[in-house]
């Protein structure tokens, strides 16, 4: 009995390897020329499903533009987005804008972070971070902040997603 419990398991861990080697549905061929330990051993490997692989958690997609932001932009536009009159290191006040209410598509803010805007006192951050950054941190205020696609005639179309 212990020899075929043995068989048993062997010919269904062979029956499993073949099945995960080559991809196939269809029960494998043994060497066991035994009617009894074949029909035994696919019915086994039909009845033990293969374990799912176990889901890896997404990472963050905007981990690191959230570090960037709490690096560059939090001062001026706080955690919550929500701008206002913010006094600079050198007593300048400044009325920054709420991320909530600015409707720009990703290529205006990508091209407000990278240039900067001297009305509003927003410092270029071109040499300071590269595109890929910059981009990610206006993925990001679009992402937290949704405020609506920008409108008129100088509104860039918003990227398909």
């Amino acid at each position: 009995m212990k020899r075929f419990k043995l068989s048993l398991v062997a010919a269904a861990l062979a029956a499993s390897a073949s099945l995960a080697a080559c991809g196939s549905d269809a029960p494998s061929n043994t060497s066991n020329t035994s009617n009894t330990s074949n029909a035994n051993s696919n019915a086994a490997a039909r009845a033990t499903p293969a374990a799912p692989a176990a889901a890896t958690p997404a990472a963050d997609e905007f981990a690191a533009a959230r570090a960037d932001y709490n690096q560059f932009c939090v001062k001026c536009h706080k955690e919550d987005g929500s701008g206002g009159l913010v006094e600079l290191d050198e007593g300048e006040k400044v009325k920054v804008p709420n991320f909530r209410s600015e409707k720009h598509t990703e290529e205006q803010f990508v091209r407000k972070i990278t240039n900067g805007d001297t009305d509003e006192g927003m410092p270029a951050f071109k040499n300071r971070l590269d595109p890929a950054r910059i981009t990610a941190l206006a993925r990001l205020i679009l992402h937290e902040w949704p405020a609506g696609p920008a409108s008129g005639p100088n509104a860039a179309k918003p990227p398909a997603h």
